[in-house]
């Protein structure tokens, strides 16, 4: 009867050892399947950083500049080209045309400024150098960047990016600029003629007018017949007169 008593519990243990073994052995095996994921997770995630950040040095290789702090002042006080928004256009580096949303051109400091998503879903704004970015276009507006413009005294220009109203054997520069006051940004706008070399300011179509001397009558009558106008406000009537005059 002893024997078969201790016989009873030596079953028990054998039984309660064998289940107690199963159990730690299945949650080890939970625990390395868990491990086994997290491991694998950890390199997809990797994986897909480095996919990312290779893409946006190939795609994306335009991104070279320093971080910018976006001004969020009201529709009527910020120093943006037209409006505080962030809008679509493209711009050219090293020769090739990038289509790019996002953009901002911030004509107070003079730089094009890039919205961008970072690894994280972070967004960080980038003023871009312009001495990679030498053209973009924005707004239905195309600007190209100048350094070496000179009147005919041989004074130089403000280098920066100025508006290519008319790109043609002549060129009809907008250059605008905003500068901050106490409260609000002031602004302003010179009109530029660049014929052979030389830059002719112009405020009017007039002096448009004058600066087209071999074709000054028939461009006149041009003029005069489609009651063309032009000011700092609404330079749209010299892309039609250099137009006519380049054709004529």
């Amino acid at each position: 009867m002893f024997f078969k008593k201790n016989h009873f519990y030596l079953r028990v243990f054998f039984i309660f050892s064998v289940f107690s073994m199963v159990m730690t052995l299945n949650l080890c095996a939970q625990e390395a399947l868990l491990y086994i994921r997290k491991s694998f997770f950890n390199i997809q995630e990797q994986s897909l950083k480095d996919t990312i950040s290779k893409r946006i040095g190939s795609d994306y290789p335009f991104i070279i500049g320093y971080n910018y702090s976006s001004i969020t002042n009201n529709e009527s006080s910020h120093p943006y080209f037209r409006e505080n928004k962030w809008t679509n256009g493209s711009l050219v580096h090293q020769g090739i045309s990038y289509p790019v949303g996002g953009l901002r051109y911030d004509i107070e400091i003079d730089k094009l400024i890039y919205l961008r998503y970072g690894k994280d879903n972070t967004m960080n704004c980038v003023a871009l150098d312009e001495n990679f970015i030498l053209e973009f276009s924005i707004l239905n507006s195309t600007f190209r960047y100048y350094k070496n413009l000179k009147n005919d005294s041989g004074k130089k220009l403000k280098a920066g990016y100025y508006e290519v109203v008319y790109d043609g054997k002549l060129k009809f520069l907008v250059r605008s600029e905003k500068l901050k006051t106490m409260n609000d940004f002031n602004s302003s706008t010179e009109m530029f003629l660049l014929k052979d070399g030389i830059v002719e300011s112009v405020s009017s179509m007039g002096k448009l007018i004058k600066q087209l001397k071999d074709k000054e009558k028939v461009v006149k009558e041009f003029v005069n017949k489609n009651s063309l106008k032009l000011n700092d406000s609404d330079y749209s009537a010299a892309f039609k007169v250099l137009r006519i005059y380049e054709n004529l």
